[in-house]
């Protein structure tokens, strides 16, 4: 199971979460959230990463273009959509940018996505807030590249693991203060996922 850890906000947690091989790092580019950073500080942090760790742009540009510029300006390999419609994700991705769609667990907006997009992530109510949902109704079965994210803890971990989705997507869950990870709750939830 691939693990992004997401929400780094400075070059120190970016380089712990490194320590211990998670698949990617998430960084926010998402005005009025508590993790968002300038894209400048973004290429800061991500042109400090190795090249075997991912390194996921999570933002709402506002076009195309405005999308691939800000992948390149942040210096980051993937980007991270919960908008877009399928034709702009598909021009996005001929310009070798892989795209992330974050969906609803409903089956006409997943079979939208499926195909175009490089995964699919299934996202708690209020993204980044830390607020779980009910997982075993996100129906994994229906895309090959499922992330499950929203409240994920070491608490519910099994629960997230059984379902064996392709990845998992955690911010809140292991950090003690928003926007400070933890390198005992990062170590242990990368751990336990690859397990």
């Amino acid at each position: 199971m691939k693990v992004k850890i997401c929400g780094i906000t400075n070059a120190e947690d970016a380089w712990m979460c490194e320590s211990f091989d998670p698949d990617a790092l998430g960084f926010v580019h998402y005005p009025l959230k508590a993790r968002s950073l300038p894209l400048e500080n973004i290429r800061d942090i991500s042109s400090t990463i190795g090249p075997f760790t991912k390194k996921v742009l999570v933002c709402l540009p506002g076009n195309v273009d405005v999308a691939v510029k800000m992948v390149e300006d942040a210096g980051v390999d993937v980007i991270q959509l919960y908008t877009f419609c399928r034709s702009e994700i598909e021009t996005i991705k001929a310009c070798g940018i892989p795209v992330i769609r974050a969906v609803k667990p409903v089956e006409r907006e997943i079979q939208e996505f499926v195909g175009v997009a490089d995964a699919l992530l299934f996202d708690g109510p209020v993204p980044g807030s830390g607020l779980s949902h009910d997982y075993t109704k996100i129906p994994i079965k229906s895309c090959h590249k499922a992330i499950i994210a929203g409240g994920l803890t070491l608490e519910n971990l099994d629960i997230v693991k059984a379902l064996k989705p392709y990845g998992v997507d955690v911010s809140s869950g292991v950090e003690r203060t928003i926007g400070k990870k933890d390198p005992q709750l990062v170590s242990e939830f990368i751990r336990r996922c690859k397990s």
